[in-house]
């Protein structure tokens, strides 16, 4: 039997996070992981998958390279050796983890953990006496009767990074973050890709307008997009299947590969199990909890993919920060109003705050900037030109409500949106700031000088 002030239970983003800052504060922490540490985001999500995608960029802009003045011959693809270099990287993130549980003192426990009682963590045959419980078991592919992966035709995320083969046709099913990456990846590597999603856009959480943009950007660059759709029907064969949709953009696909990437559901069935904590969940499956990540369950705390509300890694960190600073006598709230989104697709998509949409709903008053990248120099200089940036204000107060950036280094350029919302910025704030030149976030001033009818690089409109 060993005490502890805190024992996490999950080592994925937002588990680690919490346990370090929880060791940070003073607390004598455990975290207890059953498979690997870094969760889904360092192992077979975030960080593989970024891996993938600069390569994949980097082969794109290689077969464009007279266009800068380069020339190279024969660029192939060596999968395999990127696949390694994959495993690399993975290996160093997941290494400098366990690096810091060691430097913070925080025990690590490996096996399925059970909770028999507020207080009280089991690991097999060892228990472990807590103060804090917090809850970070994550998520994991969701599955739709029909579609169940069988590792060779219809195949998961995970499936597809240890692909030692580029498919000559793929289907992937569902647009959102997950799919809308892949299909770009596998694009850019010479793949036939059909890309299907039942919502009417593609990223259907994204902000419609840019939303719209990247689906024309796909089918610029090759891809089949069919929103609006959905499978009826899949036949697998020994070398392929053939999918029946239907809707906006009905008929047949045949594809040798299936990728389903229709979203993921909650790992909470440790808490499910156990109805006698007093633990609510939603109708999905997530553990509720208010905003200090606290669940009915005096002393158990709940964070990231678990708790099936913002499916984002540095999402899910925040909120182990939160849960952390409060069960070692802080007093921390999450703010989602200022958490920034980005999907790594080709252009990157990003946002913070409301959609155009949502802020009308909420019946604000709406005015709106924009500004394309095709109207900025660095934009051409690096041939990237695809994309926007669009701001929505409360045209009462000129507040910014939120920010939305479709074009190159998107995810990056989203932290400046979400500091100025964070201070509660107006949008003559970001005009009155100046910008350096020549660079993309000069798009960021055009956008907000949009706003108020006055950007320099505009062509104005005839009345």
């Amino acid at each position: 039997m060993k005490n502890y002030d805190v024992v996490v239970i999950g080592a994925g983003p937002g588990g680690y996070v919490a346990a370090i800052r929880a060791a940070q504060r003073g607390a004598k922490t455990a975290v207890v992981e059953r498979k690997y540490l870094g969760g889904v985001c360092l192992n077979v999500g975030c960080i593989p998958t970024k891996t993938l995608i600069h390569t994949a960029e980097l082969y794109h802009k290689l077969q464009q390279a007279e266009e800068f003045g380069l020339q190279i011959k024969d660029v192939k693809l060596d999968l395999k050796r990127l696949l390694k270099r994959k495993d690399k990287v993975v290996g160093v993130n997941t290494g400098g983890i366990e690096a810091l549980f060691k430097a913070n003192g925080i025990d690590v426990k490996t096996g399925e953990a059970d909770i028999p009682n507020p207080g009280l963590v089991r690991v097999g045959k060892e228990e472990l006496h807590t103060k804090n419980i917090i809850i970070a078991t994550g998520g994991r592919p969701a599955v739709l009767p029909g579609l169940e992966f069988d590792g060779k035709v219809v195949i998961g995320s995970t499936e597809a990074l240890k692909m030692t083969r580029v498919p000559r046709r793929v289907a992937v099913i569902g647009a959102g973050a997950l799919g809308a990456e892949f299909a770009c990846i596998w694009n850019a590597f010479g793949a036939d890709v059909t890309l299907i999603e039942m919502m009417a856009n593609v990223l259907p959480r994204s902000d419609e307008e840019p939303a719209k943009m990247l689906e024309r950007v796909f089918k610029k660059s090759g891809m089949d997009v069919r929103t609006g759709t959905k499978v009826a029907k899949l036949e697998r064969g020994k070398s392929g299947a053939v999918l029946q949709l239907e809707g906006a953009h009905g008929g047949k696909v045949e594809a040798d590969v299936v990728l389903v990437a229709i979203g993921l559901q909650c790992n909470s069935e440790l808490v499910a199990a156990n109805p006698a904590l007093g633990i609510k969940l939603g109708k999905r499956g997530g553990i509720l909890v208010n905003d200090r990540m606290e669940t009915d369950a005096p002393g158990i705390y709940a964070v990231g993919d678990v708790i099936d509300r913002t499916w984002l890694a540095h999402g899910a960190s925040s909120e182990g920060i939160v849960a952390a600073t409060n069960c070692t006598g802080g007093a921390k709230a999450m703010d989602y109003r200022v958490l920034p989104a980005c999907n790594f697709t080709s252009p990157e998509i990003a946002s913070v705050g409301l959609t155009e949409k949502e802020a009308r709903e909420k019946g604000y008053t709406v005015k709106t900037g924009r500004f394309m990248f095709a109207g900025n120099g660095r934009a051409h200089a690096i041939g990237s030109t695809d994309g926007m940036i669009k701001i929505i204000g409360d045209a009462s107060t000129d507040e910014i409500l939120g920010v939305h950036i479709l074009g190159p280094e998107a995810g990056e350029m989203i932290a400046t949106a979400a500091l100025a919302m964070s201070m509660e910025a107006t949008v003559a704030e970001i005009v009155n700031t100046i910008h350096t030149h020549p660079t993309l976030s000069e798009v960021m001033l055009e956008a907000a000088e949009d706003y108020y009818g006055m950007s320099i690089h505009s062509r104005p409109t005839k009345k």
